[in-house]
């Protein structure tokens, strides 16, 4: 029979966790007269691994003195990056945090622009653009009767002429426009 605390540095848990595991019954344990509770260091491997829930990264921890701690990764160690079962790297904690600050960053920098006017949405320029290029093209179309207006002595054919010229070069501008990209 041994303490709780011997039990639990021969766990490789916490007091705490020898502690609840025997009020919780899970360990057999037997109460001395001076009041103590001792653990029966024989079945205590085996009650433990058999009624103690395992957790992922938590669990028994190999014996010893218990005041062990792993050894700290270097620095080269930390920047390695780490390979997962799908091959690709998992960057190191600090350089992790350190990407995420930088986005927050450049996420608060365009909102702060957005509210000050500096920048607009492209929905918005584009539906401006459109507004002033078919401004354009009405103005241009009516040169030819501008001309009629301005020049009374212009006979039909020059109107027409005239007209044609314009609608030829309306036609080879928006044939040399960029295409859109429907992405």
């Amino acid at each position: 029979m041994i303490s709780r605390a011997e039990a639990a540095r021969a766990l490789g848990v916490s007091k705490e966790a020898v502690y609840k595991a025997v009020k919780d019954g899970r360990l057999s344990h037997k109460e001395c007269v001076d009041g103590t509770i001792r653990v029966n260091s024989e079945t205590m491997r085996e009650e433990w691994e058999r009624k103690t829930q395992k957790r992922i990264g938590v669990g028994p921890k190999p014996p010893g003195d218990g005041g062990e701690k792993p050894a700290l990764r270097s620095r080269a160690d930390r920047m390695t990056p780490r390979i997962t079962k799908t091959n690709e790297a998992i960057p190191d904690y600090d350089e992790s945090r350190a990407r995420t600050e930088h986005l927050k960053a450049e996420l608060l920098e365009l909102e702060r622009k957005t509210k000050e006017g500096l920048l607009v949405p492209a929905a918005d320029v584009e539906a401006k653009w459109a507004e002033i290029v078919v401004m354009a093209r009405t103005k241009i179309l009516g040169i030819p009767t501008k001309a009629k207006q301005r020049i009374p002595d212009l006979d039909v054919d020059a109107i027409t002429a005239l007209d044609d010229i314009v609608r030829e070069t309306l036609e080879d501008l928006a044939a040399s426009a960029p295409e859109e990209d429907d992405e």
